[in-house]
């Protein structure tokens, strides 16, 4: 049970680094600086740096706003 466990864990913070990461890049993409985004999304710029670094466990709903604002489609992953 606990390899289970582990295994989940690791695909969790897996998919957070690709998640902060494509964050970044899609940021960057559109021209905002961590300041200019956090300023769009009503959140501190330090949100936005551990988002970005996997310090932050996302929510849906920031989800939905970063798609908002960075006008940018996450997908969805396929288990």
């Amino acid at each position: 049970m606990n390899t289970d466990l582990s295994a989940t864990e690791d695909f969790i913070e897996e998919y957070r680094l690709k998640l902060g990461e494509k964050i970044r890049i899609v940021r960057e993409q559109r021209g905002y600086s961590q300041e200019q985004l956090a300023t769009l999304m009503n959140v501190n710029r330090s949100t936005i740096s551990k988002i970005e670094n996997s310090k932050f466990s996302i929510t849906v709903d920031y989800l939905i706003r970063f798609s908002i604002v960075l006008n940018y489609e996450f997908k969805i992953v396929e288990m």
